[in-house]
């Protein structure tokens, strides 16, 4: 009769912890809209509308019209405040 082999395995150190936003740089819509503050579907107008470019702002994830699409948070977030931002004389107005 063979018995089982018995690994012993070695204390590992404590895992860090992982800040969400320095570690995940591009994520798909379901994630990316919470994440921004917008909606699946805000995101999809706003790719839609040029707002958000092909290839700096979002990608598929496979290279098929039917894979899902990944947003860069940071460009994303970047793009959103340069559209909203206004200048002084614009903000003046009434």
């Amino acid at each position: 009769m063979v018995s089982p082999r018995v690994r012993h395995s070695r204390p590992q150190p404590p895992a860090k912890p992982i800040e969400l936003a320095h570690t995940q740089e591009w994520a798909d819509a379901r994630s990316a809209g919470p994440l921004l503050g917008v909606s699946e579907k805000t995101l999809g107008r706003w790719r839609k509308a040029g707002l958000f470019r092909a290839g700096v702002h979002w990608r598929r994830k496979f290279p098929s019209s039917n894979s899902p699409v990944l947003y860069h948070l940071e460009r994303c977030n970047e793009a959103m405040n340069e559209a909203t931002a206004r200048t002084p004389h614009l903000l003046e107005k009434n």
